[in-house]
């Protein structure tokens, strides 16, 4: 978050739209540093919860033909509506249009959210139509830049035994959710904490799966190449890390410090720990096993517990510098 102000004045000013002269300019503040840092596919600044930004809308009756079957002109994503005019200005000073990452919440982690622990399959399954429509609306909202990729966020999937679907219902779904994205040419990528359950996902038309590498390097022997090309899907490769709690823990016990006293020592993530040399070196490993499988490298997660803006924004800078340094030597090999 920017310094002194909060997740919770953020929501409201997004949900009552009474401070948008002030609203406004933070986020295209933030989505305009993402592009100054080098990300080549930006997504929308999400100061909001990523579950509660989409269940908030879906859970309130005036936004409803019926308690939640979503009116589809009721699922807008503001922030793509904020976004439009640094876009705007982008294609004005470049003469080209930007391509944005656009991020939903899956069906999966917003049932998990409004009904936990059950199995009842049509709400599943109406979750899932919401989410289309947010997708409808986001394509909508495009004016000024251009959609490239659609990310569902279901960091459940694999690592959460409350789940109560089956594969088959999981698959409904996950295709549901994606269908039409895919119909207007663009990537669906799924963002999954741990990749244990690509084989289902490469059941459905989602084309692009993430996972968390950089922190779990393991993660990589999960994956059978041969799987992933016999379904034509790729992966979205983290390649830095974002798990704070543990990379201040590496800093303290490196240097014998307490960073949250001497705060000095913070910048050490991103100056020793997550440099592009890191980064590079990341990705080189991983394309040595998965070669073109890969088309999408980011970091992990989201930064959203990050100290400050200043220590987030430096390591989308070392990201990306990482993943041009690999471009580079990449093509002087082709060369």
């Amino acid at each position: 978050m920017p310094e002194g102000i909060t997740r919770e004045w953020i929501k409201s000013a997004a949900e009552n739209r009474d401070e948008d002269e002030k609203l406004f300019p933070i986020v295209r503040a933030a989505f305009q540093k993402k592009i100054d840092v080098g990300l080549h596919v930006p997504t929308y600044p999400q100061f909001r919860d990523m579950i509660g930004q989409f269940l908030d809308i879906i859970k309130d009756e005036k936004n409803c033909y019926e308690p939640y079957v979503l009116k589809e002109e009721n699922a807008k994503i503001l922030e793509l509506e904020i976004i439009d005019e640094v876009a705007k200005q982008y294609r004005e000073e470049t003469g080209e249009t930007l391509e944005v990452r656009v991020c939903i919440s899956g069906p999966t982690d917003l049932y998990l959210q409004a009904f936990g622990a059950t199995g009842y399959a049509d709400a599943y399954h109406i979750l899932a139509l919401d989410i289309e429509d947010f997708i409808k609306q986001a394509f909508m909202a495009a004016k000024n830049f251009k959609i490239k990729i659609i990310a569902l966020d279901e960091p459940s999937l694999g690592i959460n035994d409350r789940i109560k679907f089956s594969d088959a219902d999981i698959i409904s779904a996950l295709t549901v959710a994606s269908t039409y994205a895919r119909k207007q040419g663009v990537d669906v990528g799924i963002h999954l904490h741990s990749p244990l359950k690509y084989k289902l996902i490469c059941e459905t038309p989602i084309n692009v799966i993430g996972f968390e590498y950089a922190a779990t390097p393991s993660y990589l022997n999960l994956l059978d190449k041969k799987v992933l090309e016999d379904s034509d899907t790729y992966i979205r490769l983290g390649v830095s890390r974002t798990d704070i709690s543990s990379l201040i823990g590496i800093v303290n016990e490196t240097y014998g410090v307490n960073v949250w006293k001497e705060k000095e020592y913070m910048q050490k993530i991103v100056t020793d720990l997550e440099t592009p040399a890191v980064v590079k070196n990341r990705l080189e490993t991983a394309y040595s096993v998965l070669g073109d499988r890969i088309k999408y490298a980011s970091p992990d997660c989201g930064l959203a517990f990050w100290p400050d803006q200043e220590l987030a924004f430096k390591l989308l800078e070392n990201t990306a510098k990482g993943i041009n340094e690999f471009n580079e030597e990449m093509k002087k090999q082709e060369e």
